[in-house]
């Protein structure tokens, strides 16, 4: 590619010591009043507070997590609080980050940072593979954050520090153009929205900083790829996830700080605006959670695990004080809770970002309109999927409970991210009274699913692949149930074995020749999932079976836990 031999020569010769160490360029007690978060909303400005407190208490010295990541995050937070030592502490962390950037210019993860301080350089130890022993996200992470910090807080850092940061920001960038999707390992296609548009804005960004018109031409070209992929339904193609589209939602909100003739700045807008009318759609105010179905998901109700759109719903809507918002209460030590360190960057650029959620569907997140309604929407992530046979969502959402199935027929198993824990094909969240928010979930062993959701059932099915109808992988010979566990309710070993069963708030009954025919699997604590327990419930699909194997769950929310015994067959 022409950026990575071009700028290659060029930061080759960088040499980066990291012996002198800053002081804050403007001192803690000169700071002019108001304080810089004044200029945030209510909520936003609530939200980065009551997150800071908690990211305070997890700061050990030199770093937050141990992660270089987060602590670029903290430290551009830090510096929009400005109070006490805030400045020196951020410039202290800016300078110890850096000096986890790897800076050899031959090597595959040069530009990005360690994922964690104490382990060693990618090498014959410590074999280099992407997302094992390096990551080259984290550069883009970091990068991004000095872009926040670049454009707001320049002023208060040393003059050396801010030319350190640019150099950091510039090899980060160039690093990032040594990825091509399909080549030593390496995933990022234009359809892996959440890097690939740090990526737009890191080189977007930094071409313009540094004078370099060939980065500057690659974050065109890179923005006007991710733009045609999010053309083809309105939608991204890393699509319906608690987590990455709320880090998608993120760089975009970046595009404030961009070239105004720049390629992105003329759309991020507009595909913030039209982001936010499918989350809309599958948002389930009653559950305070994004309902299903999903690409990649960390978690089941994000009132029990740190999502990062979660962050970006209270910012806009609130919810901390009177407990509604979508996020673990209390914030420290819930699940996920690294991610809660971009808390310190969203309300800051938020300025670029809320205004473009429409009112109605402000209204969504907030309460229902209706008794319930069904939503459907297509996304495609080539070369994972056949451009002729782009995913299927279908899903119904009313008070209490949210219902989501995608068709997919993909060349690999477990969704465009090639990973079963994470993708969610099939999926039934409902209230579950004490017990909290239920769920099951289709674990996917099937390359083709044909999962459909309606207000009455979810019907999971294993059609023959047309997209792909020359590849033997990924046929599957059984179908898999997880089930969430449930306070003081214990199931029974013959669960469903007769085709029906009560859960605490849901009326449950299983059909199809898989659930009729095929032999039938219950067991609890044979594994994790997002780091929860669950039941699998596994039948396998027997050899001759007639039809496409199919297994049917009707569901009904019951108002009460007691009016039927729960976990009866």
């Amino acid at each position: 590619m022409k950026l990575t031999t071009l700028l290659l020569a060029v930061t080759a010769g960088f040499q980066v010591h990291f012996s002198t160490r800053f002081a804050a360029a403007v001192p803690n007690d000169a700071l002019s009043s108001p304080s810089y978060l004044d200029g945030l909303s209510t909520n936003q400005q609530r939200l980065f507070e009551y997150a800071m407190k908690g990211l305070d208490i997890n700061f050990a010295p030199p770093f937050l997590f141990s992660s270089p990541r987060y602590s670029a995050w903290y430290a551009v937070g830090l510096l929009a609080r400005a109070q006490g030592d805030d400045i020196a502490t951020a410039s202290k962390i800016i300078q110890d980050v850096i000096s986890y950037q790897f800076t050899d210019p031959t090597k595959l993860w040069f530009g990005t940072f360690k994922s964690t301080i104490d382990a060693p350089d990618p090498g014959a130890i410590y074999t280099p593979k992407p997302y094992g022993s390096y990551d080259a996200n984290q550069g883009l992470f970091v990068c991004t954050a000095w872009i926040i910090a670049m454009e707001e807080f320049q002023h208060l850092l040393d003059p050396s520090l801010v030319a350190l940061m640019k150099r950091s920001m510039y090899n980060a960038t160039v690093g990032d153009g040594y990825r091509i999707g399909g080549v030593d390992g390496d995933n990022l296609y234009p359809v892996y929205s959440n890097p690939w548009y740090m990526r737009v804005m890191s080189a977007t960004y930094v071409g313009h900083m540094m004078g370099d018109a060939n980065m500057t031409y690659w974050g065109n070209e890179w923005a006007r790829q991710a733009i045609a992929e999010f053309d083809r339904y309105a939608t991204l193609s890393e699509f319906n996830s608690g987590t990455y589209t709320g880090v998608t939602l993120y760089a975009l909100s970046l595009w404030g700080y961009m070239p105004a003739n720049s390629t992105i700045a003329g759309r991020a807008a507009d595909i913030i605006t039209k982001t936010w009318e499918s989350i809309g759609n599958f948002w389930n105010p009653a559950l305070k959670t994004l309902g299903g179905p999903w690409d990649r998901s960390y978690g089941f109700s994000m009132k029990s695990y740190v999502g990062i759109l979660g962050a970006q719903i209270t910012g806009i809507v609130g919810g901390l004080d009177d407990g509604s918002a979508p996020l673990p209460l209390p914030l420290v030590g819930s699940a996920h809770y690294g991610d809660a360190a971009i808390i310190a960057l969203t309300p800051l650029i938020s300025k670029f970002h809320d205004k473009y959620v429409s009112p109605a569907v402000r209204s969504k997140l907030v309460k229902f309109s209706d008794r319930g309604h069904a939503y459907a929407a297509q996304a495609v992530s080539p070369p994972f999927d056949n451009l002729a046979y782009p995913r299927n969502y279908t899903s119904w959402t009313q008070a209490g409970l949210s219902v989501g199935g995608i068709e997919v027929d993909s060349n690999v198993v477990g969704g465009p991210a090639t990973n079963p824990t994470n993708f969610a094909p099939g999926v039934i969240l409902w209230d579950a009274g004490q017990a909290g928010t239920g769920w099951i979930s289709h674990y996917s062993t099937s390359r083709t699913i044909r999962a459909v959701a309606t207000s009455q059932n979810l019907t999971i099915s294993y059609p023959p692949s047309r997209a792909f109808p020359n590849l033997a992988t990924g046929i599957s010979k059984t179908m898999t149930l997880l089930i969430s566990g449930f306070r003081h309710v214990s199931l029974s070993p013959d669960f469903l074995a007769n085709g029906t069963a009560v859960l605490p708030g849901l009326r449950l009954s299983v059909s199809g020749n898989v659930a009729v025919h095929g032999a039938r699997f219950f067991q609890y604590g044979v594994g994790t999932i997002n780091d929860l327990m669950y039941y699998n419930l596994t039948y396998a699909i027997p050899d001759g079976l007639e039809g496409v194997p199919e297994v049917t769950g009707i569901q009904a929310p019951v108002k009460s836990e007691t009016q039927a015994k729960v976990g009866r067959r």
